[in-house]
């Protein structure tokens, strides 16, 4: 916890000597003067419309994407043909650019609901590959001894499948919770949503208010930290 409380102060203070460099508000402003906007921003009903705005499509999509992928990346696992069928799909979503889905689905769909798909489509995969490579881990012994005891596949799944490949799927939870957030807000900016984080953050590029950029993006980093250390305690203490 030091050495991370020492890090931090380094790097605003590196901050602040590059401020000072430059002097120039519009291009870098001071460390002190961020800081006091993210508690003007804090005090306003509307940080909390636009905080809320992107959580609820990020958590929509999360969601989504962690019940198909992991569906799919096991039934992948488990039958080489479904896996032929569905690795070349995944992998041509993979490699799609953001912009193309933005570009694509905003004029397939209006813009909430392409935010959705946005964010589904770009962490599905990730969910997908874990799934798919935690069933590949599970040791022959294993499978051996569920062909000589067989339960249904619903049994199998609950108390065999998900236990052994729990590693992967945390993995994946960690990944995906930032990201999906950041590509939600990335995605925001480009769709020109009626609320959330991204749309604040283009207002203020519009109106080259560099301090609000920086003051929204370190309530970014607040937010994916306070959202990964709640996660990581949860799993730890439930032992998931």
């Amino acid at each position: 916890m030091k050495r991370k409380i020492i890090t931090i102060l380094c790097i605003i203070g590196i901050w602040q000597v590059m401020a000072l460099m430059i002097h120039k508000e519009v291009i870098l402003p001071l460390p002190l003067y961020v800081f006091e906007r993210m508690f003007v921003l804090a005090s306003t009903s509307l940080f909390y419309d636009a905080i809320l705005s992107t959580l609820y499509r990020v958590v929509i999509s999360f969601i989504i994407a962690f019940l198909l992928g992991t569906m799919l990346g096991i039934l992948s696992g488990l039958y080489q043909s479904v896996k032929d069928y569905l690795n070349p799909i995944i992998s041509f979503l993979q490699t799609v650019p953001q912009i193309a889905y933005i570009l694509i689905l905003l004029v397939w769909f209006q813009s909430t609901v392409a935010l959705i798909i946005i964010i589904l489509l770009m962490i599905l995969p990730v969910f997908y590959y874990n799934a798919m490579q935690g069933i590949e881990s599970i040791q022959n012994e294993y499978l051996d001894i569920m062909k000589v005891y067989y339960q249904s596949l619903t049994y199998h799944l609950l108390h065999v499948y998900i236990p052994l490949m729990k590693g992967y799927l945390i993995s994946a939870i960690q990944t995906c919770l930032p990201l999906a957030l950041k590509v939600g807000v990335m995605a925001e900016i480009f769709v020109s949503s009626k609320q959330g984080i991204g749309k604040q953050l283009y207002f203020a590029r519009i109106q080259i208010d560099m301090i609000s950029i920086f003051a929204w993006v370190l309530w970014m980093v607040v937010i994916i930290g306070f959202i990964t250390f709640v996660f990581n305690k949860l799993f730890k203490k439930q032992d998931f």
